[in-house]
C-alpha cells in the first residue's frame, strides 16, 4: 500500500527538531529569491547575487530520504534539511502498519513523503 502525505510542519523534522518550530512561509521550495551580499570594504558598492536553488532529496534509497531547502535566503543565504518525522522511517510502525519505504517526491502543488507499508495491519 501507498500512501503519500504533503511536507508540512506537523508531519517534519528540520535539523533534528520538529517542524513546528518554524516558520514554513520562510522556506524557499522553489528558486525565486536572490540573496544580496554586500562589500565589507569600506566604500566599495560591489555586490554579489546569490540565487537560491529549488529543493532537491537527498538521502538514503534504503531508509530515509530528505530535503535540502533553502531558509530565509534572502535575509541568510542558509539552506536547511528537512526530514519526515521519525515515525515514518523505514522499518518503523506508522498508522498500524510497518513502513518498507520512504522517498520524497515532487508533485506539480509541492513535495511529498510518499510511504510503502505493508497491506497488513501490525
Amino acid at each position: 500500500m501507498i500512501k503519500e502525505y504533503k511536507v508540512c510542519s506537523k508531519n517534519s523534522q528540520v535539523n533534528g527538531q520538529p517542524g513546528r518550530y518554524y516558520d514554513w512561509s520562510k522556506f524557499c521550495w522553489n528558486d525565486k529569491e536572490i540573496y544580496i551580499e554586500k562589500c565589507h570594504v569600506k566604500d566599495c558598492d560591489h555586490k554579489h547575487e546569490y540565487k537560491a536553488y529549488p529543493a532537491f532529496v537527498d538521502g538514503d534509497d534504503k531508509n530515509c530520504h530528505y530535503l535540502h531547502v533553502p531558509y530565509n535566503w534572502t535575509e541568510d543565504c542558509t539552506v536547511f534539511r528537512v526530514y519526515p518525522n521519525d515515525c515514518m522511517w523505514v522499518n518503523k510502525i506508522f498508522r498500524g502498519r510497518k513502513v518498507i519505504k520512504q522517498t520524497a517526491i515532487k508533485k506539480d502543488d509541492g513535495w511529498y513523503w510518499q510511504l510503502e507499508l505493508e497491506d497488513k495491519k501490525c
